[in-house]
């Protein structure tokens, strides 16, 4: 009875360190991880497909430099929003743009010149009206002084004034005469003076005019280098680099899209998957930047695995390059 007892016991322990080692080997296994598929999506059923890409405009307009030489700066960043008729880059202007600030600068000298002159000018003009004016009280002066001086002339051949009345009658009107003299002489050198600030004001107006047409044609040998978007848009693509000949970027200098509620989403199918997919076919396009924000789409191509799908934005916050996730039904 012993015996058996003895027995008994040591199967248990047999059992329990048996166990003990099963439960060591588990929690020391390390866990298998579960393969992630990258790119397309392809379920057991067949039937869906989910392909990534990135969102791009449907209309884009390709903007060249059109001119000869070297790009000396771009003035605008892809991203931007720019309108029709905004400077893009400046092609060949070499030192055109100092020769326009000297022009400017040349401008403004003479403006200010011509601003002197006219205040000249209306300095002149209101000395020559005050000298008129005394000019005009002198002779009404002279005018009574002078009838008196003839009246006195007359009764002193008469006899009937005394001389000493008329001697004194004759110095008020040889005082009156001077003084007339002097006045209107500072008259006439008055208008004089009007006369030649009128000449240096012309003067002054006509190198103005020189100057701004010689200012015009430094702008427009200025503008001549300009690159401009011929639309409104938004500037998707840009290429060249400044100090390189602006040829080698072509007829692609720029890339403005027109329209940013017409986008489509270029994508790469499986081989097994693409010829089960056709023009017109629904789509949805998940714009995953936009926290998965989901769009109606269709197939707008298909080129052997290269696949087009277009929709129509409803997301004012969405812009190309942002990343999507389309979600495709196979036939």
């Amino acid at each position: 009875m012993r015996g058996k007892s003895i027995l008994i016991v040591g199967a248990v322990l047999l059992a329990g360190m048996a166990l003990a080692a099963i439960s060591l080997r588990h929690r020391h296994e390390p866990a298998r991880e579960t393969p992630r598929a990258a790119g397309a999506v392809l379920p057991a059923g067949g039937s869906d497909l989910s392909l990534p890409g990135a969102v791009r405009p449907q209309h884009l307009t390709g903007v060249g430099a059109g001119l000869t030489g070297n790009i000396d700066a771009f003035l605008v960043e892809v991203g931007q929003e720019v309108y029709q008729g905004q400077v893009l880059a400046r092609v060949g202007s070499g030192d055109l743009e100092s020769a326009r600030e000297a022009a400017a600068a040349a401008v403004e000298r003479a403006q200010e010149q011509v601003i002197r002159c006219e205040g000249v000018v209306a300095s002149a003009v209101l000395e020559a009206s005050r000298a008129d004016a005394a000019a005009q009280r002198s002779r009404i002066e002279l005018e009574r002084v002078e009838k008196l001086f003839a009246r006195q002339k007359s009764l002193l051949a008469a006899g009937a004034t005394p001389r000493l009345t008329y001697q004194k009658v004759e110095r008020d009107y040889q005082a009156a005469r001077a003084d007339f003299e002097a006045v209107d002489k500072a008259a006439r050198a008055a208008h004089a003076q009007v006369d030649d600030a009128n000449s240096q004001l012309a003067t002054a107006k006509k190198l103005t005019e020189d100057r701004n047409r010689e200012s015009q044609d430094a702008q427009g040998a200025l503008d001549a280098t300009e690159v401009q978007s011929p639309v409104d848009g938004l500037v998707v693509g840009r290429a060249g680099e400044v100090g390189r000949p602006a040829a080698e970027a072509g007829a692609d200098l720029f890339q403005v899209a027109t329209d940013l509620y017409a986008m489509e989403v270029p994508l790469t199918a499986p081989a097994a998957a693409a010829g089960r997919i056709r023009p017109g076919q629904s789509a949805m396009v998940l714009i995953l930047d936009l926290q998965g924000a989901g769009l109606p789409g269709a197939v707008k191509s298909v080129d052997g695995t290269q696949v087009v799908v277009e929709f129509e934005s409803t997301l004012p916050t969405l812009r190309p390059g942002m990343r999507a996730d389309v979600r495709l039904k196979l036939e």
